[in-house]
């Protein structure tokens, strides 16, 4: 069922697959603690611990979990101002309808299949799973690493009913070069394989409210105005990747955001030109914001 669900997958333009475990997760349970008790993680984070480790708070008669892989990268685009992963349509909207087509399809092929999709919207740590799952392995900037498409690529899961043959993770890291830890605009790297979130520019550009004079440093150091991928743009697993196979990720490309224009318009024809983009999710006040702090 496993190698029919593969063949699946790659009509649909995911290459990569794989399977992980339903746990409990004792070792990322470990991590999380100390992560929390330090103070290291941000609004955005699910914070009870139970259903970060634990599959079965979330779906009960969980017995394996499918992993997908899908990469975003489209060549480098020296004039853009937002990260790369918002530059095609929304990843959130282009996997869960492909996490969807899975569902659909292993529902016809398996009785009493049942199943739950998640994109960037469920408990479970995605990047742990894809390690889990053996897609890719981690770098000291906390990123998934793939072997052909780096590090540009979001992550997508879906829990389910049917026991598939669990993967093995890979057993190597990043090169430990520490060239994103110097690129990072928020200092946050902290070089044993975890990050203190709080000053990451990425969610600094996404944070509502006034920022601190100390945050608003950290969003002037580089053009763009929603995301970073300072870490990702200097890391050589990404030096000789391969471009998105995604259609949608490929097509109708905005790479450049416009103050002039953000400011003429309003929050209705922001949402109706914009609303199918990722960058899109936090509304205009808050990308107009951004340009403030960047152009003063």
């Amino acid at each position: 069922m496993k190698e029919t669900l593969r063949k699946f997958c790659n009509s649909i333009h995911i290459e990569c697959m794989g399977i992980a475990g339903i746990g409990p997760y004792w070792e990322l349970e470990r991590i999380l603690k100390e992560r929390i008790d330090k103070g290291q993680y941000t609004e955005f984070e699910e914070k009870d611990l139970k259903k970060r480790i634990d599959p079965k708070a979330t779906m009960e008669n969980v017995q394996s979990i499918i992993v997908c892989i899908f990469p975003y990268y489209v060549g480098e685009r020296p004039e853009a101002n937002i990260a790369k992963y918002t530059c095609g349509l929304d990843y959130h909207t282009v996997i869960r309808d492909k996490l969807e087509a899975i569902g659909n399809f292993l529902t016809k092929q398996l009785p009493e299949f049942e199943y739950k999709t998640f994109v960037d919207n469920g408990p479970l740590v995605d990047r742990y799973l894809a390690y889990l799952a053996g897609l890719g392995f981690y770098g000291i900037n906390s990123h998934i690493i793939t072997e052909k498409y780096g590090s540009y690529v979001a992550i997508g899961y879906i829990l389910t009913n049917y026991p598939f043959t669990v993967d093995k993770p890979l057993q190597r890291t990043c090169l430990q070069c520490g060239k994103c830890s110097k690129a990072c605009p928020g200092e946050i790297i902290l070089g044993n394989f975890a990050i203190d979130p709080r000053r990451c520019k990425s969610y600094l550009t996404q944070k509502k409210g006034e920022l601190t004079a100390d945050e608003i440093k950290i969003i002037k150091k580089t053009n763009l105005v929603f995301g970073c991928d300072s870490c990702q743009d200097v890391c050589p697993h990404n030096s000789q990747i391969a471009l998105s196979n995604i259609r949608e990720f490929q097509e109708n490309i905005v790479q450049q955001l416009s103050y002039e224009e953000l400011m003429s318009i309003s929050n209705k024809e922001f949402s109706r030109r914009y609303g199918d983009r990722a960058f899109s999710w936090r509304g205009r006040k808050l990308l107009v914001r951004n340009f403030e702090y960047i152009m003063h």
